[in-house]
């Protein structure tokens, strides 16, 4: 893990620019403009570092519910259910997915981060407090991860596979966030379906 805490960093990964160093001076040769490079950052680490802050959480609870979602939504690539109606990071259904419709159209629309982390955001604020405070008193992400499952998602048993979200979580606290899509250049594919970040990832300094 890096030695900076996650969330100073990705708070202000958005709005940090990186300048490449100017051509030296040369006679008859001018010097090359600095190109800006926003830092990439995925959706899991985004949403890692909006729920700790919004929420107060620790990383561990954080990471449990990010991982949970992982899992609904194909690492953040799949925000239509597969042979289902159900729709986004949480895999809305019913009058919650019509809830989060209309929560959407002030939010530049279904697919986006910020439609799906501010309905998010909202139902946590609003109907699960309780959970919350089981979720920061969780002494692992395993306890953590099982919570949020079977009070806030409530998956059917044959989808449940409680394993593979908490892998999902301990793969983010490992900081691997390969294959997710991607939240600083968020752009569509294929069905519609957010795009996963550039290869190419912007080195990081730790302190």
């Amino acid at each position: 893990m890096f030695n900076t805490p996650r969330f100073m960093i990705a708070a202000f990964a958005a709005l940090s620019l990186c300048a490449t160093p100017a051509a030296a001076f040369s006679f008859g040769k001018k010097s090359t403009p600095a190109q800006e490079v926003i830092e990439i950052i995925t959706v899991p680490e985004q949403l890692i570092t909006d729920l700790q802050v919004d929420f107060d959480l620790p990383e561990n609870a954080a990471a449990a519910i990010v991982g949970n979602l992982a899992h609904e939504s194909g690492n953040f690539r799949m925000l239509h259910e597969i042979q289902g109606t159900c729709y986004g990071y949480s895999q809305w259904c019913g009058s919650r997915k019509t809830a989060f419709r209309a929560f959407s159209k002030s939010r530049g629309g279904q697919q986006t981060y910020e439609a799906n982390y501010g309905f998010l955001k909202h139902e946590l604020a609003t109907q699960y407090q309780p959970m919350l405070t089981r979720l920061r008193r969780a002494n692992s992400v395993d306890v953590a991860a099982r919570i949020f499952m079977k009070e806030f998602l409530r998956p059917r048993a044959s989808t449940a596979n409680l394993t593979r979200r908490v892998n999902f979580a301990k793969k983010y606290l490992r900081d691997d966030f390969s294959g997710a899509g991607c939240y600083s250049h968020f752009k569509l594919e294929a069905a519609h379906n957010p795009a996963p970040c550039p290869d190419i990832r912007m080195a990081r300094a730790s302190s």
